[in-house]
């Protein structure tokens, strides 16, 4: 409140001084007592003295006198603001411009050569050296006065001391220097955008991620970043943050996917923060492009289902997969089958020709399998030379002749530096009261019948 009517009364004085020399002109015009005159002079420069007085401004009188600005008189406020007294611009009428710092001179003369032009000028910001050769900032409004012809014959000045607001915004200016040069740097993106999504912020990683130049980004929206799908819900989203000012991003770390510059979709990974600068809401994210974790962590995903020899499934994918296919099974009582089968004497072929040649018999043996199979059939190594084949929606006969299918296939193939092999095949449908362990075991004692009858055969047993 203290600050509104220290204005307010900065406002009020600089309009009496108006008022003042406008009364002295119309008195020197129209009055021929000059007692009068004096009578007018002495009441207002009273009541100016007085408001002068009441504001810690620095006020100042300029007269011009054959194109030469001299000072005629400064106020007590000079001192705390100035280091100088009154008395010293009176011994010194050009003191004030020497006071000017030198790189400011220009802005102040500049403001001047505007009035000489009998043009209106905002109120300048320019440094001054005090008495003490301290540096400070000022604010400096000046209110011209023109005689009958238009040419400036006085001015009047109002001195403010600005140094600490201005240390405070190049404080603030240097944190944000720094802030934006650590933004540049950051290996992840960093954007920001106003309250209508508009991107104002762009650094080098944005540009390296999305593939958009600074330039060409600015003031463009965010939903260019990205895919169809996010844009409705993204909208949905800043109407909800402007209404409530709650987001439910904000705060959290959110993968989803992004859009580059040449249309491509990539995974990222989403931080947002949101400040309020004059009502108005802005958001700054981090972006990190994570298609490399994310190809990591499926390849690792794909190591703890697969066998690292063939390439299919392993035990730890199957009881997965069987729980899956058996609550299906009985929810829609659906016919499920399980083939198992055996390599016939696989020892023989390591003793005989080295485990290398042995593994690339496990590895070709299931291209052949895999060919015989439908994309719904699902091909597990069971351990060493066993495999599982776990066929949906496939009842018994069916799946006996996909076994039948598949044991021909492998006889007729050659495998290189072996030459021929055979496989037993067990097979077995599901039954209603089959937990795993049963189911499993029905299909493991059929392929145990087909090794006692001789191999390279199928053998069905029924539950």
């Amino acid at each position: 409140m203290a600050m509104e009517n220290e204005e307010k009364t900065k406002e009020q004085l600089i309009n009496e001084l108006k008022e003042l020399h406008q009364r002295i002109d119309e008195l020197e015009e129209s009055v021929a007592d000059r007692k009068q005159i004096e009578e007018a002079l002495r009441e207002s420069n009273l009541r100016y003295k007085n408001m002068v007085d009441a504001v810690t401004a620095y006020i100042y009188t300029v007269e011009i006198s054959d194109g030469r600005a001299i000072s005629t008189w400064h106020s007590t406020g000079c001192i705390p603001i100035t280091g100088y007294k009154p008395e010293d611009y009176e011994s010194n009428p050009y003191l004030w411009y020497s006071m000017i710092y030198p790189d400011d001179r220009i802005i102040v003369q500049s403001s001047i050569n505007e009035i000489l032009k009998g043009n209106r000028v905002s109120p300048i910001e320019h440094r001054i050296i005090r008495r003490d050769s301290a540096v400070i900032w000022i604010r400096n409004t000046i209110v011209p006065y023109y005689d009958k012809e238009g040419s400036l014959i006085r001015y009047d000045g109002l001195i403010e001391d600005i140094t600490e607001r201005k240390n405070a915004e190049e404080a603030m200016k240097e944190s944000e220097e720094k802030i934006r040069a650590i933004a540049q740097t950051a290996a992840d993106a960093i954007i920001s955008a106003d309250s209508d999504g508009n991107i104002i912020f762009w650094n080098r990683s944005a540009q390296t991620i999305f593939g958009y130049m600074e330039e060409e980004i600015l003031g463009r929206p965010l939903t260019i970043l990205m895919p169809e799908r996010y844009k409705d819900s993204h909208i949905k989203g800043m109407q909800r943050v402007s209404l409530t000012g709650l987001s439910r991003y904000i705060g959290k770390v959110t993968e989803m996917h992004g859009v580059r510059k040449d249309g491509s979709e990539f995974p990222i990974e989403l931080s947002v923060s949101m400040w309020k600068v004059g009502g108005k809401i802005f958001y700054s994210g981090v972006i990190r492009d994570i298609t490399e974790r994310k190809h990591l962590q499926h390849e690792l995903e794909k190591l703890a289902i697969t066998d690292s020899l063939t390439g299919v499934f392993n035990r730890t994918k199957f009881h997965e997969l069987i729980k899956k296919e058996i609550e299906r099974a009985r929810r829609y009582n659906h016919p499920l089958s399980m083939i198992m089968f055996d390599i016939d004497h696989f020892k023989k072929v390591n003793d005989t020709y080295g485990h290398t040649s042995g593994d690339y018999v496990l590895k070709a043996l299931t291209q052949v399998v895999r060919e015989n199979l439908r994309e719904t059939d699902y091909l597990i190594r069971w351990g060493g030379e066993e495999f599982i084949i776990i066929t949906p929606e496939t009842d018994l006969g069916k799946a006996e002749m996909l076994a039948e299918r598949t044991r021909k296939a492998i006889e007729d193939h050659t495998f290189d530096h072996v030459g021929k092999i055979t496989v037993s095949f067990g097979v077995t449908q599901f039954i209603k009261d089959d937990t795993e362990d049963t189911f499993v075991k029905r299909a493991d004692d059929a392929t145990y019948i087909a090794k006692r009858k001789g191999r390279n055969r199928v053998e069905v047993v029924v539950g």
